[in-house]
């Protein structure tokens, strides 16, 4: 790992030795390490500064950034936030793999069937497609979606009715999956207490692997228990199914 002097820190980050040491006093900078009289900063310390100059940038104040920061150690989720895609695999890597691919309107349809107006504005707001500026076409976010909606709807269901299911499901997977973040958060400040941010290689690996460790287990927990909730859920429908169907003719709720 690379080591600055302050003055070769501001230099590389392009900012000033002042605001360096004025990030620091407000907690946006980790204290660096001291040889004799000798401040020492590293990477990390220059991938935080790029990222709240990146943030400067987009009009952000320091006022901003210092809330942010505080709102990460109560909890909050600062990712979304702040730019902090120099960290690697840690935030950078994107943990879905669904295929993308872009679709026309016409190609959407040989697949879905006929689409309205505000059917189409559904798939857009329920996150499935989006619209390519400066042409006709959408980009689809999860093409393999898309091919079991194209499945459900040739076997007799509608497009709207697997929006609105598709939306629903979401809605309890994101649930589950600030969960397992707010899990792995808890877990960090646990082992390395509130507030603490990656300073060297190890640390960063370390933070990588224990998300990703949870990544992998929340993953296999998720889909071993939806597998058993649908187990669970069809038994359910068809005992009342059957009940339904040995109802006598003449009971309201027959046909």
């Amino acid at each position: 790992m690379t080591e600055y002097r302050i003055d070769d820190l501001a230099q590389a980050s392009g900012t000033t030795t002042r605001n360096i040491r004025g990030y620091q006093e407000r907690g946006l900078l980790p204290r660096p390490l001291r040889r004799g009289r000798t401040a020492i900063y590293n990477d990390w310390h220059l991938r935080q500064l790029r990222a709240i100059n990146r943030l400067l940038n987009e009009g952000f104040t320091v006022k901003h950034i210092t809330k942010f920061l505080t709102g990460l150690q109560r909890g909050a989720q600062l990712a979304d936030v702040l730019d902090l895609s120099d960290l690697e695999g840690l935030l950078e890597q994107r943990w879905s793999n669904a295929a993308q691919g872009n679709l026309s309107k016409r190609e959407l349809e040989e697949l879905l069937g006929p689409i309205d107006p505000a059917t189409l504005a559904r798939l857009v707001d329920a996150g499935l497609i989006q619209p390519v500026d400066g042409s006709d076409s959408y980009l689809v976010n999860d093409l393999d979606t898309i091919d079991t909606f194209a499945a459900l709807i040739s076997r007799g269901m509608e497009l709207a009715k697997l929006v609105d299911i598709h939306v629903a499901m979401n809605e309890k997977l994101d649930h589950a999956a600030r969960v397992l973040v707010g899990a792995a958060h808890d877990e960090v400040i646990r082992q390395r207490g509130p507030g603490w941010i990656p300073g060297t290689d190890d640390e960063l690996a370390w933070a990588t692997d224990l998300i990703g460790t949870m990544r992998r287990a929340a993953t296999h927990s998720t889909r071993s228990a939806m597998n058993r909730a649908l187990d669970d859920a069809l038994r359910a429908e068809m005992e009342l199914y059957r009940e339904r169907a040995q109802l006598p003719a003449d009971h309201p709720h027959s046909e």
